[in-house]
């Protein structure tokens, strides 16, 4: 093998790379991370961690989980590296001033004195993220400042900017979307949250070997379909929703991805197990040690609200109705695997798209393209100053703000379904879930990540916080962990950075009864 490089996608709840050979241009191996190493489950959670520990130790965690991917793909005297992801992932990858991100409004920004920041493509050294000088780092341009290059690429490779009257989604912990009708387009961002990705759910996992993916109906009942080595599904064992039984077989799944909640909460639903906000009698059985509770329900309904509510925000931003887009196009691991139809019937999909074309990882593949041809760098930065789109911040949206409390009503608190149509019809989106029409599926590739190469490798980062100080020894703060990662060996404590659910958690630092847990202390270790 000649040259190689490789391609980096950095995504909110897990890192996917390639390495490549340039002669080639084909995949030579695949690893991807079952977590993103900063702590927390979401993006706000990553940039709050980022601006109260400082970027410099988050912008460390970062490149020591980059360094321990580029090990586990023996991409040693790589000439390249292409990276793609959203604007804070990006720019904490290279040390790059983030408040922007963080504070909404000019008049914030100027008080605070946070200056503007380019974020178009460019070519970096290397050394500016400690790959040393013969290796040239080529990131790709952001829409804008909030619209970042994993938009950019969700737009660009799905063949969204081709269409008309139509909606793109990643979905993702972070669901990027976009809306285009005409030459108007108009973007948002839900923080989702990671159950779609098939975390903060008890049985679950990222899209990996053994993961539950899909469930088949078939006359006995539902027949799971389960990851194989080769990221592909086949038979796992058969689940009666009704009778509450599992019978081996096939592939036996060891946790339940995104898309597994997705068609477990449809499965449940159809057989009467599932009536909202809850899950009948016991959790849904899955396989031995694995099964689906009212409390992940409840969680995945969190997110598939977000979604629901930043769709149906985007259609009322560009003033046109859920009959009017015809096209769907559905990205990322989620997007991939999900089964189209039951996402529709969740309201997933808007309800009388008649065509939905699955496109898979857009990232990795913006990416991958940058790694085999920089060169198309150019070709992105022009296209960013012609691409006039519209951005929604959700979090300042009244409009999404009342969608998503009508969401978060529904799911979890049981609202009847009547009271939430009229709340529909009150915003403009009358009989909006009434009418759910049939579509053609496209399935561009049957993996996320349409070619994986000799070999693909999902692992555990062991990138870590560790820190020292005095305390009575009581331990409340290990067993109070919910992620169970904190670990304590005499006055040190050491935090499994990609376990860990970060600031929005910190039960760490209040259940310790002698308030002495002190996150300014810990820094990174295993770099």
């Amino acid at each position: 093998m000649g040259r190689t490089a490789v391609a980096l996608d950095i995504g909110t709840s897990g890192m996917r790379a390639q390495l490549l050979d340039l002669e080639s241009g084909g995949v030579v191996r695949t690893c991807v991370t079952s977590r993103n190493p900063l702590p927390g489950s979401n993006v706000m959670d990553h940039l709050t961690f980022a601006i109260e520990r400082g970027t410099d130790t988050a912008g460390s965690i970062l490149r020591s989980a980059v360094g321990e991917l580029l090990s586990r793909l023996k991409a040693e005297g790589i000439c390249r590296l292409a990276v793609c992801g959203n604007p804070i992932q990006l720019s904490l990858f290279q040390g790059m001033e983030i408040r922007d991100l963080a504070y909404a409004g000019k008049n914030k920004l100027a008080d605070e004195g946070v200056p503007e920041v380019d974020r178009s493509g460019r070519i970096i050294s290397g050394d500016a993220v400690g790959l040393g000088p013969d290796v040239e780092v080529v990131i790709p341009p952001a829409v804008r400042h909030e619209i970042g290059a994993d938009a950019l690429a969700m737009m660009v490779c799905s063949g969204f900017l081709d269409d008309d009257m139509c909606m793109v989604t990643d979905y993702g912990t972070n669901a990027e979307m976009a809306i285009k009708v005409g030459d108007r387009i108009c973007t948002g961002s839900a923080a989702a949250g990671p159950a779609l990705e098939g975390q903060q759910i008890s049985s679950g996992m990222l899209a990996g070997p053994g993961a539950l993916s899909d469930l088949e109906r078939i006359p006995e009942g539902w027949r799971c379909k389960v990851l194989n080595r080769s990221m592909e599904a086949q038979d796992g064992p058969l689940i009666n929703m009704r009778s509450c039984f599992v019978r081996k077989g096939g592939l036996a799944p060891v946790g339940i991805t995104g898309t597994g909640t997705v068609a477990l909460i449809y499965a449940g639903i159809q057989d009467e197990r599932i009536v909202l906000p809850e899950v009948r009698g016991d959790s849904i059985p899955v396989a031995r040690g694995i099964s689906f509770s009212t409390k992940d329900l409840q969680e995945a309904g969190k997110a598939i609200g977000a979604i629901r509510a930043g769709q149906m925000t985007l259609m009322v931003k560009a003033g046109v109705s859920q009959k009017e887009i015809g096209t769907m196009y559905m990205a990322g691991a989620s997007g991939t695997y999900v089964d189209p139809i039951k996402a529709k019937a969740l309201g997933m999909v808007p309800p009388q798209a008649h065509r939905i074309i699955q496109v898979g990882n857009t990232s990795l593949r913006l990416a991958r393209s940058l790694a085999l041809d920089p060169g198309r760098l150019a070709q992105l930065n022009e296209m960013r100053k012609k691409l006039l789109a519209e951005h929604v911040m959700f979090a300042s949206s009244d409009v999404f703000r009342d969608l998503y409390v009508n969401e978060l009503a529904y799911w979890t608190e049981g609202m009847p379904p009547d009271r939430y149509r009229r709340t529909l019809a009150d915003l403009g989106l009358d009989g909006y879930l009434d009418e759910i029409s049939d579509s053609d599926v496209v399935k561009t590739s049957d993996r996320d990540i349409d070619d994986i190469g000799e070999s693909f490798e999902m692992f555990d980062l062991q990138t870590s916080l560790a820190g020292e100080w005095d305390c009575s020894g009581c331990m409340a703060c290990v067993r109070n962990c919910p992620e169970k990662a904190l670990t304590k060996n005499g006055r040190k404590f050491a935090i499994n950075a990609g376990r860990c659910l970060g600031t929005a958690c910190a039960r760490c630092r209040d259940n310790c009864p002698d308030k002495v847990f002190d996150w300014s202390r810990l820094s990174v270790e295993n770099r």
